[in-house]
């Protein structure tokens, strides 16, 4: 038992989005391979961006502005952009000196790997003049830190798409008008889940996924596919150092079978409180919702992919299948969710795909989900880059 518990500490020191314990520096960086696109378009979802405009052919000016959100943004990914002009031309130690504008001010943005660069080749230029035309710089997406603003934010949007009272034709065209459809997608595929108790992340920018689950619900009401939901936001606005591994808090239940009754029980986990940290008590919620309801044979629980997992040395407590609904992964995935899934013999599911029988991995062997390529090292799952080839 000791070594067991040493073990998923281990885990849980390692970093929140990536096993990996190498560092990385800027040339390597600056000869990864590039990404050819017609013309670069910033799309953000859920995500906020610092957007540092350099003069074609150069490699400085970044503002004020910039150099204080740098300085704290969480950030998940950077996309250093240029143009393809001179044609085919080699634009490595422009792109070096551009990531090293970045580094000077925050150097842990270069050498820790679970921070995704992207090397943007604009295709859409003959000449000079037409590269000129198009966008040059570094984009950094981050993730918002929890406060009172992102709640408020959170609750506008609930507010928009859960109105008070909506019957089946409201619920339809809200859900046509989504900007994710991650839950009904997942929800639809697996049909086979049914007498659910759904354990949600409810935390900061987690409001469009809480609530497709809360119009899937409405349009599935009939055939009591969800019986059970346990929302949580990390501690109710506990701050971090009140905050104890098992004993975090913020966790709501209840047996569902109105739409009043999930909607309500969402907005009062959104409203007592966010988070404030970015790693969540997702295991806290699962091993509450099993205590609750002893007799179910699995967990669905739609996690934060972009949120770290606090309490891992928790994991072992948990007896049952855990279904993870990944929501969030247009920049990577969160492996610390693929080794839950494994641990408890679940599978993983994101929009596009469900990953099953991981269990059944032993060391050693490797598996592709959403197009990038893992190993299980040690019962630990790592995505493999090209340099551990």
């Amino acid at each position: 038992m000791r070594q067991f518990i040493l073990f998923f500490s281990a885990i849980l020191s390692f970093s929140s989005l990536s096993f990996s314990a190498a560092t990385r520096t800027s040339p390597e960086i600056a000869h990864q391979p590039e990404i050819k696109k017609h013309q670069y378009r910033l799309t953000t979802g859920l995500m906020e961006a610092i957007v540092i405009n350099m003069q074609y052919g150069e490699s400085e000016v970044i503002s004020t502005s910039d150099r204080n959100a740098l300085k704290t943004a969480e950030v998940v990914q950077i996309d250093v952009v240029f143009s393809d002009y001179p044609k085919r031309g080699d634009m490595t130690n422009l792109n070096l000196n551009r990531i090293r504008v970045i580094e000077r001010l925050r150097k842990e943005l270069v050498t820790n790997p679970s921070v995704e660069w992207r090397l943007i080749r604009q295709m859409a230029c003959k000449n000079e003049t037409e590269a000129k035309t198009l966008f040059h710089g570094i984009v950094i997406h981050y993730r918002s830190a929890q406060s009172k603003e992102v709640t408020a934010r959170d609750m506008l949007f609930m507010e928009n798409y859960l109105p008070k009272e909506m019957d089946a034709v409201s619920a339809k065209a809200l859900k046509s008008k989504m900007p994710d459809s991650t839950i009904f997608k997942v929800f639809d595929r697996n049909k086979s889940w049914n007498q659910m108790h759904v354990v949600a992340d409810l935390t900061g920018s987690m409001s469009p996924y809480t609530a497709q689950l809360v119009i899937w619900f409405q349009l599935n009401m009939k055939n009591n596919r969800l019986k059970q939901v346990t929302f949580f936001n990390d501690g109710d606005g506990k701050s971090q150092m009140d905050k104890k591994i098992g004993q975090t808090g913020g966790i709501y239940m209840k047996e569902v079978s109105t739409y009043d009754e999930i909607r309500e029980l969402a907005i009062k986990t959104i409203t007592a409180g966010n988070g404030g940290d970015g790693p969540e008590n997702d295991i806290e919620a699962l091993i509450a919702a099993t205590k609750e309801n002893p007799n179910a044979k699995e967990i669905i629980l739609i996690a934060d992919n972009l949120a770290p997992v606090k309490d891992l040395v928790l994991l072992g407590e948990l007896k049952i299948p855990v279904r993870v609904v990944l929501c969030g992964t247009s920049y990577r995935i969160n492996s610390q969710y693929l080794t839950i899934a494994r641990a408890t013999g679940g599978s993983v599911h994101t929009m596009e795909e469900d990953l099953h029988d991981l269990f059944k991995l032993s060391n050693g062997k490797t598996f592709t989900f959403q197009k990038k390529l893992y190993k299980i090292d040690d019962d630990r799952i790592v995505e493999v880059t090209p340099k551990m080839i």
